[in-house]
């Protein structure tokens, strides 16, 4: 197995505190200077060491050559981080609504030293999870740490460990592509600027920027209004428990089948995942009309193809499955849908959140986020170029392996971690409440499944759960669709009780055109109190929607009041 394809877990004995050693690399760049954040540091520096979940961190690994010395990763090294001045930059965060970014033209990073003790892979997936677990101090210290793992003393891997903010998934792989380049003597790296953070922040000022940024908040506004607040609006799994639960999936045969799909469709192997796992979800929560939030790399300008910062957010996914389609219908589909999505995501996540909750506020919704695909491969000419012939063969040869614990926001996240020449690393994080553990590995085999029987032969939509194994969630009568969205009135039921509190009561729920109105009894509720109360309940209740209509009584039952609770008109 590759360093980069091993399972990061435990904190093992390995420490960053007493490394067998220490080097420093120099850097001089080309320029400094202080100049506003991109949004998508911005972004990033809201959330990023909030959660304790290592989310904020990412790694890159570069194995080594026979040879290879430390001097050598030293100067290669130098020359990245003055190549790219996100590696090089601090953050001014005295004035929290407008921080700004400080680019450093020379100064040190720090390499340590770490050698192999016990088993290799082990050692170092030990050795990285630890690193990944200690926080950076964005406004004192480099976005950057340094691990050269060494074996008899000889350096094996690098492991560059970058803190979010300084580069996303694209970002992280582009560093990593350059240093082994530069290790195997490309010399031209060190004569090119490029496109920089402090360039990217200028151009979104822009009055293009500008304009690019509003066209995303009206897109979103757009659709918010159209698909269901929650993918995994479901009733708890009976084989469930709190918590989460991430798999790994290392398939040729994915690779074999997504280079046979994108070649018979004209889609991306990255479209064809997302296809398969967007058509899956539909299936397991009997959700047809639905949405998916794709993480998007937004390296659409040549400019942008080599840049090193934080450039990926979210892009809203809209689709919808006939049950007469067949899989390749549904990619085509999807892949028109993403193009046209990824065009309307950049954008301030304050900005977007506050579009979020106009939209819940007016709908009575609340958008949980939480079916999400992330494409952490960097697309290549080779991927999947020497995937085996017969891809229903190479199943066999599939692997699955656990992850790293860590508790994400989200109840599914299927990520595409790359295709390579050969094979394709798909992994799979979701909340043990809605899916069971022993769900995770079937849904990846389902997806790899479904990927294979498409590219040889013909699957149907309506086929997808017979051919998978994927079965639809059952639910109770209490659930209905509601404005695209499946809800539990016993959820609704329990908000609005919560909302009058114990002095007052729910008295019917009447569920009639897509729309819910209730009358309860209160003292002092108001329409507008109770839909804010309720409101604010919906993001621990993804079953749940605020009634479009009020009615409060008093305790003889004579109306007191009654509306939408809404500000807009009723």
């Amino acid at each position: 197995m590759a360093v980069s394809q091993l399972s990061l877990s435990g904190a093992g004995a390995a420490s960053l505190a007493n490394p067998d050693g220490r080097a420093r690399a120099r850097f001089r760049g080309a320029r400094g200077g202080v100049g506003p954040v991109t949004l998508g540091q911005r972004n990033v520096l809201r959330w990023v060491g909030q959660d304790g979940d290592r989310s904020g961190v990412l790694p890159a690994f570069v194995e080594l050559g026979p040879g290879c010395t430390v001097a050598e990763i030293v100067g290669a090294l130098g020359v990245l981080v003055a190549r790219h001045e996100a590696l090089r930059t601090t953050f001014e965060l005295d004035d929290p609504e407008a921080p700004r970014q400080r680019v450093h033209d020379e100064g040190e990073v720090e390499l340590t030293l770490h050698e192999v003790s016990g088993d290799r892979l082990t050692f170092i997936g030990e050795l990285v999870f630890w690193a990944l677990g200690v926080p950076f101090d964005v406004v004192n210290g480099l976005p950057l740490r340094v691990l050269v793992i060494t074996e008899d003393g000889a350096p094996t891997v690098v492991v560059l460990v970058f803190n979010h903010v300084a580069v996303d998934a694209a970002g992280a792989a582009i560093v990593g592509e350059q240093m082994t380049a530069l290790l195997a003597g490309r010399d031209d790296l060190a004569e090119e600027r490029g496109h920089q953070p402090l360039d990217q922040a200028e151009w979104e000022h822009s009055e293009v920027g500008q304009r690019r940024t509003r066209s995303a908040l009206k897109y979103w506004d757009t659709r918010l209004r159209q698909v269901p607040q929650a993918m995994c609006a479901m009733p708890p799994h009976p084989d469930g428990a709190k918590g989460y639960l991430e798999r790994r999936m290392v398939s040729s045969a994915i690779a074999s089948a997504v280079r046979i799909l994108s070649a018979r469709t004209g889609a991306s192997h990255s479209t064809a995942v997302l296809t398969a796992a967007s058509a899956l979800v539909a299936v397991r929560t009997a959700t047809p009309e639905g949405v998916m939030v794709s993480i998007c790399g937004n390296r659409f300008r040549s400019s942008w193809r080599e840049y090193v910062g934080p450039l990926a957010q979210d892009a809203l996914v809209p689709f919808r499955l006939n049950d007469d389609a067949t899989f390749d219908d549904v990619l085509r589909q999807l892949q028109a849908t993403t193009i046209n999505a990824y065009r309307y995501a950049q954008f301030d996540s304050a900005e977007l959140w506050d579009v979020i909750n106009k939209v819940g506020r007016e709908r009575g919704t609340h958008f949980h986020r939480d079916a999400v695909f992330n494409d952490l491969g960097a697309a290549s000419a080779t991927a999947a170029v020497n995937a085996p012939e017969d891809p229903v063969a190479a199943m066999a040869d599939t692997e699955i392996v656990p992850m790293g614990d860590r508790a994400l926001p989200t109840a599914f996240l299927l990520t595409l971690g790359g295709v390579d020449e050969t094979q394709a690393d798909v992994r799979l994080h979701v909340d043990t409440r809605r899916f069971a553990p022993a769900e995770v590995d079937q849904f990846l085999l389902a997806l790899e499944r479904l990927l294979v029987t498409a590219a040889t032969g013909e699957v149907r939509v309506r086929d997808i759960g017979a051919v998978t194994g994927v079965e639809p969630v059952v639910r109770g009568a209490n659930w209905q669709v509601l404005d695209s969205s499946w809800v539990d009135l016993v959820a609704v039921r329990d908000v609005l009780e919560a909302a009058v509190g114990p002095d007052g009561s729910v008295d019917e729920i009447d569920v009639a055109e897509d729309r819910v109105s209730v009358r309860v009894t209160s003292a002092d509720a108001t329409p507008e109190s109770l839909h804010e109360s309720v409101l604010a309940a919906l993001p621990k209740n993804p079953g749940a929607m605020a009634p479009h209509h009020y009615v409060i009584q008093d305790i003889k039952g004579v109306v007191s009041r009654s509306g939408s609770g809404r500000a807009t008109a009723e």
